[in-house]
């Protein structure tokens, strides 16, 4: 399988990978409440977990990451 380019959470990043690695995917979003905080700013992100052990996130839904890894193959 063809790697996908996905959003890396910070400015400055590439990230390319191989679909077919990742093992499990979930969202987080960052909580929607009244109080202010210092990481107000932190994009949502979804996890994602290569076969590896390695975990990095990226902007994308899984929804999307898996609708690229549809286009690719």
């Amino acid at each position: 399988m063809a790697l996908i380019q996905l959003t890396h959470p910070e400015e400055g990043y590439e990230l390319w990978l191989d679909p077919s690695e990742i093992v499990v995917m979930e969202r987080y979003m960052r909580k929607k409440s009244a109080v202010l905080t210092l990481v107000d700013d932190k994009p949502d992100v979804t996890a994602l977990v290569f076969k590896n052990g390695k975990i990095m996130s990226c902007k994308e839904t899984p929804k999307e990451v898996l609708a690229l890894a549809a286009q690719t193959s």
